[in-house]
């Protein structure tokens, strides 16, 4: 009977002690849940002293009582996410002035042509001009483009201007929300921190020199590297990346979807294969192991793992700094730091630090799309991954990496899908073969992309590798158009409510419990019937 008590204090030791940063997660989310409901009616200073008293008890727990210490500590952690998500929004909520004002300010976002306006992103630094502000707003401005003289195509990031113009709150765009209905717009804005919007006619604002000082030194630091990103994408266009193989490459290596038209994103979201344009784990992973490869005999592996994520986390700062790729970058680094310390390399755990970090600094990401899907890919991954590819015992190495390949593919999206049915009111039908497809063009491309840079001492070679990078980009766009085209390739008008999406997620929540409950009492009588 000592065998099969073990077993059971091992199983019990397994779900209570292996995944404590999963709970803490979860609290921290529950609390940004309620902090943001509330900020309008309880102030910031109650969540503060709550979630003091809350962890001065869990203090005074301690080694006394474990599971009221352990109560205490999610409850300190949902205060603290409630004070986080209060605070961001009132930093958020600006009283836009009642008359047009004039101000300084600087271009933070590449702008981009809207029809007959420019839309960029502004940080305002002087408002009215002459009066520095203690902090810069970040807004976005809509600039009617001027076809005589074209100043507009001076901006860049970086650029400096000088407007006069009516600051007004956020409201959604009517083409946005007719398209998306459950896409919030303003949340979205929020999100990326700005606070306000304005027009601007082409009489009323004209170029001037930069003034980056008022900026904060993380977004001076931001600015550098989206110049330098700009720099890159440049480069790109000179070697004759051109049309969609040019938006194709920059999206997938910079980050930059500003030149993808709206038949090359269509085809790919009907394909199923959106996800590719979005730099995310694959990129990254893809990177991780190219860096490693070139790094591999190096003799010390903590310096080249250390060089490794440095250039990881470079390259994360360059393309912006995105949920997904920080989500990435984080469970890379814990990755590499379990990889040199013999440990367990990826978790639920892994996946829910990233969370934390992400959360902390920025707690209404928690609304990000991007943050949503990226985590919840990665979480049904963890989950459904195994299981699945053990239902197979392939012998073969390329089938096995077909059914690998399947596995991630189906596991993602049992976790994905639903979330984008409600967002976009689609399923895409033929998401395994777009896989097959975009995976290897996509590792094709990165790859390609870093040996096109290296070779610029050479140019022969660089544009050689250009040249190819570019047919591969085409390809990829030609087969995703082609399967889009195809009879049944997506399911369209799906219409559902926040309601059916939390019953569709209980659903799979409670059939995954089960099933791995089932296979636990199945595996743990094998054990009993092993010890008899």
């Amino acid at each position: 009977m000592w065998e099969k008590s073990y077993i059971c204090s091992m199983e019990r030791g397994k779900t209570l002690d292996t995944r404590p940063l999963l709970r803490i997660a979860l609290s921290l989310i529950a609390g940004i849940l309620v902090g943001d409901g509330l900020w309008l009616h309880v102030s910031l200073w109650l969540w503060l002293a709550l979630a003091a008293i809350c962890l001065g008890m869990a203090l005074t727990l301690f080694r006394v009582h474990r599971t009221a210490q352990g109560a205490l500590i999610l409850c300190t952690t949902l205060l603290v996410g409630a004070t986080l998500a209060d605070w961001q929004n009132r930093q958020l909520h600006v009283v836009c002035p009642p008359h047009p004002v004039s101000y300084e300010a600087v271009v933070v976002g590449e702008p981009q042509v809207r029809g007959k306006i420019l839309r960029c992103e502004l940080m305002i630094t002087q408002l009215p001009i002459g009066r520095m502000l203690d902090h810069p707003l970040h807004i976005q401005a809509s600039l009617l483009r001027d076809t005589f003289t074209n100043r507009w195509r001076s901006l860049h990031v970086g650029s400096g201007i000088r407007a006069a113009s009516q600051l007004e709150p956020l409201r959604p765009y009517s083409a946005t929300q007719n398209r998306r209905p459950h896409f919030d717009v303003v949340r979205w804005l929020h999100v990326h921190g700005i606070v306000a919007q304005t027009f601007v006619l082409p009489s009323n604002w004209h170029a001037s020199p930069p003034n980056l000082r008022p900026l904060p030194w993380l977004q001076r630091i931001r600015l550098h590297l989206l110049l330098l990103r700009q720099r890159l994408l440049q480069r790109y266009r000179m070697l004759g990346l051109n049309h969609q193989s040019y938006a194709v490459v920059a999206a997938m290596t910079l980050g930059d979807k500003s030149q993808l038209n709206r038949n090359t994103q269509s085809a790919y979201a009907v394909a199923g294969a959106s996800h590719v344009l979005a730099l995310s784990g694959l990129h990254l992973g893809i990177i991780y192991t190219l860096l490693t490869l070139l790094l591999g005999r190096f003799r010390h592996r903590a310096v080249a793992q250390g060089a490794v994520l440095t250039a990881i986390w470079t390259y994360a700062a360059l393309v912006g700094l995105p949920p997904s790729v920080v989500r990435s970058a984080s469970m890379l680094t814990i990755y590499a730091l379990c990889l040199l310390l013999g440990r367990q390399r990826a978790s639920v755990n892994t996946l829910a630090f990233a969370a934390i970090i992400l959360l902390i600094a920025n707690p209404l990401c928690l609304w990000d799309m991007g943050f949503q899907l990226s985590f919840l890919a990665v979480l049904s991954i963890l989950i459904y991954y195994r299981p699945l590819y053990r239902l197979l015992h392939l012998q073969n190495p390329f089938a096995q990496w077909i059914w690998g390949l399947t596995c991630i593919s189906i596991a993602a999206q049992l976790g994905t899908a639903p979330l984008v049915m409600y967002y976009f009111g689609r399923f895409s039908c033929y998401f395994l073969p777009a896989n097959f497809l975009v995976v290897p063009a996509a590792t094709a491309i990165l790859y390609g992309a870093v040996f096109m840079l290296l070779a610029t001492p050479i140019p022969p070679l660089q544009q050689y590798i250009a040249t190819a990078l570019g047919h591969v980009a085409d390809w990829l766009n030609a087969s995703l158009t082609a399967l889009s085209t195809l009879p049944g390739s997506s399911i369209e008008g799906i219409v559902i409510g926040r309601l059916q999406l939390f019953i569709i997620y209980m659903i799979l929540c409670s059939f995954t419990v089960i099933v791995r409950y089932a296979w636990k009492v199945r595996h743990q009588s094998r054990l009993e019937a092993f010890y008899k």
